[in-house]
């Protein structure tokens, strides 16, 4: 008798976790701890996008002159220097998001977005610079090639 009353407890019990709710009494998922930086950081690119030059300068200057960085203020950081037009900046960007620690998926997502852009930026300031020393070099061939069709022509008497 005592196991007949054992198994019809443990089959209600069964049944019940089985049982739709009524949508009003359902338990709506909760947010998990990480999730509310997720629009905060996209607001901070928001702000950093508008931001004029000496706006952005002031605010790098605060955060270079902070002692520690949270995860927040390291993105906040490289989305500053992701709008400077300079390779160090760029590399002072990827260092900042380097130094984050582990966050939720959407959270890393964001920084591996600015990452890839940072690193973009690098490769085409570093491309165009390339280009334009390998510019300034066929200049300086062509004027010295000009200078030698000169020389080597026979000059006309008038």
């Amino acid at each position: 008798m005592m196991c007949k009353s054992a198994l019809l407890a443990v089959l209600l019990l069964g049944l019940s976790a089985c049982s739709v709710l009524p949508p009003s009494e359902r338990l709506a998922p909760r947010p998990s701890p990480v999730a509310p930086a997720m629009p905060a950081l996209l607001s901070d690119l928001a702000r950093v996008a508008t931001l004029s030059p000496e706006q952005r300068r002031r605010e790098l200057a605060t955060l270079d002159s902070s002692r520690r960085l949270d995860d927040a203020k390291r993105f906040q950081l490289a989305a500053l220097l992701e709008r400077e037009d300079s390779a160090e900046a760029y590399e002072r960007g990827l260092k900042a998001l380097a130094a984050m620690e582990e966050t939720d998926s959407r959270t890393q997502a964001l920084a591996d977005l600015l990452k890839r852009t940072l690193k973009a930026r690098l490769e085409l300031k570093q491309q165009t610079a390339r280009a334009d020393e390998l510019q300034g070099k066929l200049d300086q061939i062509k004027a010295l090639e000009k200078s030698l069709q000169q020389r080597s022509s026979p000059a006309k008497a008038p």
